[in-house]
């Protein structure tokens, strides 16, 4: 399973959980001190590997709204945390308590000014922290920005589409066209949904896989993994219910790898079908 399903929760859990301890430096500055907080309206040139491999910004400046850009910062909001307390915690990442509270206040954020997202997935939600120097300094913002996965870039290699000049554009046509932001993927090798060379692919068009819908399978925190082929099956059946094929398409499960499973607790399984 690619990064494909996986938007909201990896491109904000990678960006948000990769700052390094080694990455941190003494400062004993205070809150008067502490850097601007970046602003509303902001557009940015980035790639998703630079978007989702940081807490903080790591790219370029801010560009003009009218030049190429692939994320626009929609909101910038304050965090509760006190000052004084550290943005790293004791295994040398975001503690979990500023992860959650930046997650959630930019989803808040953005279904008060896009309405939820859930059933975009090509839209990519990012959140980026002050830096372990200007959280020492006190700065206590989070800025929320929003990118799209390109049509066309693979699965397992993403790129980042260049958005509208007016960020209301975007908004509009998620509103009056959502099925633009869906997830299909074209499969030229026959690999099955995410497999190699597979691409994301317009869904408004012809693609030969559309995601119909996704699953919670059975498993507790921290369960042993089951096995690809034991999942497969399951998945298979809960699938058919959910998705009424057309006569001579196949339906295919697609539920959690090993890795996914363990890692990170998932258990979603997506349900797909072959529209060709």
């Amino acid at each position: 399973m690619a990064f494909s399903k996986k938007w909201p929760v990896f491109a904000t859990l990678v960006g948000i959980l990769a700052v390094a301890f080694a990455a941190s430096g003494c400062s004993s500055s205070s809150v008067a001190d502490a850097a601007p907080a970046p602003k509303v309206g902001s557009c940015w040139t980035t790639t998703y590997g630079t978007a989702t491999g940081s807490s903080d910004w790591e790219g370029a400046p801010a560009v003009s709204c009218s030049a190429a850009h692939q994320s626009y910062t929609y909101a910038v909001r304050s965090l509760p945390e006190k000052p004084g307390s550290s943005i790293v915690g004791s295994d040398g990442v975001v503690s979990s308590t500023i992860v959650t509270a930046a997650s959630d206040t930019c989803r808040t954020a953005r279904d008060a000014l896009v309405g939820s997202t859930t059933g975009a997935p090509l839209l990519v939600p990012l959140t980026f922290l002050p830096s372990v120097k200007e959280w020492d300094s006190g700065a206590r913002w989070v800025r929320c920005d929003l990118a799209e996965i390109a049509i066309g870039s693979g699965v397992g290699e993403p790129r980042l589409a260049q958005l509208p000049t007016r960020f209301s554009t975007l908004v509009a046509t998620l509103k009056s066209t959502p099925k633009r932001f869906a997830l299909c993927e074209d499969d030229p090798a026959n690999n099955g949904p995410d497999g190699a060379q597979t691409t994301y692919a317009d869904c408004t068009g012809g693609a030969d896989w559309t995601m119909v819908t996704s699953l919670t399978m059975a498993g507790a925190k921290g369960a042993p993994y089951p096995g690809l082929a034991a999942l497969k099956k399951i998945g298979a059946t809960r699938c058919a219910v959910v998705v009424r094929a057309t006569p001579g398409h196949e339906a295919f499960a697609e539920p959690p790898t090993q890795t996914l499973w363990t890692s990170i607790d998932d258990r979603e399984l997506d349900c797909w079908i072959n529209n060709n």
